[in-house]
């Protein structure tokens, strides 16, 4: 067994005892010898254990064994968001890096990047953002990415693509007249600041449609709510004002 796979059991099992360990290294050396001789049927049983560690590593050594069947196996067990747990599903995801090729495996990871399981998307992203830097931006855009991550992500690399998304979401918030609610006011800001980094005429007409909303409308706020609301023209201020790059 090697230190990387007793560091997972580890992980998965705390106190763990030393006859525990014992059992999950003997455990983790037969995954091995399957995997040593190509054995994907063995593998693909495991996947059915009703131990989460032993899915893991399942799912691991089929990464190295590879071939369709692998392949399909993974892809699956990634998908599978209401049976499986996300740490299983992290690791098929992680082990059908081996199994597709670059394009297809950036595809693929494309499916989890959004609406769903937070761990599972913050490891998908992770993965996407080195596999494809120069794209990422545009890639959380195609799958209507409006998380403060994602917004965040758009303003920092100022992604173009991202300005119709964020005008969109800050034209439905003025129209929704909740701006300054709990819920939605952080992405307000965060949308605002986003569209200020990225620039341009349509980035600009976005952020001067709520400044304006919020100014008729701040008289009637109190609290919180009217706090909220000076922070996001505060923002929007600043953007509308800021002078135009190039």
């Amino acid at each position: 067994m090697g230190v990387g796979d007793l560091a997972v059991i580890r992980a998965i099992m705390p106190g763990m005892s030393e006859k525990g360990e014992q059992e999950g290294g003997a455990l983790s050396a037969d995954l091995e010898d399957a995997a040593r001789r190509g054995d994907t049927a063995y593998l693909l049983d495991a996947l059915g254990s009703p131990e989460v560690q032993v899915r893991i590593l399942a799912a691991e050594r089929l990464g190295e064994v590879g071939g369709d069947k692998a392949g399909l196996a993974l892809l699956t067990l990634a998908r599978d968001r209401w049976g499986e747990r996300p740490e299983v599903r992290i690791a098929a995801l992680r082990a059908l890096r081996s199994v597709q090729s670059p394009e297809r495996y950036a595809n693929t990871l494309e499916e989890f990047i959004c609406a769903e399981n937070r761990k599972v998307v913050s490891a998908a992203r992770k993965i996407l953002d080195s596999l494809d830097p120069g794209g990422y931006a545009a890639r959380l855009v195609s799958r209507g990415c409006l998380d403060h991550n994602a917004i965040r992500t758009y303003g920092e690399r100022r992604e173009p693509t991202a300005v119709g998304l964020l005008a969109g979401y800050l034209h439905d918030r003025v129209t929704a007249g909740d701006a300054t609610g709990s819920e939605t006011w952080g992405k307000v800001y965060a949308g605002v600041r986003a569209l200020g980094s990225i620039g341009g005429s349509e980035a600009t007409a976005a952020n001067r449609e709520l400044d304006s909303a919020l100014r008729e409308e701040i008289g009637s706020l109190t609290g919180l709510k009217r706090e909220r609301a000076r922070k996001i023209l505060g923002a929007t201020e600043a953007c509308m004002n800021a002078p135009a790059e190039g």
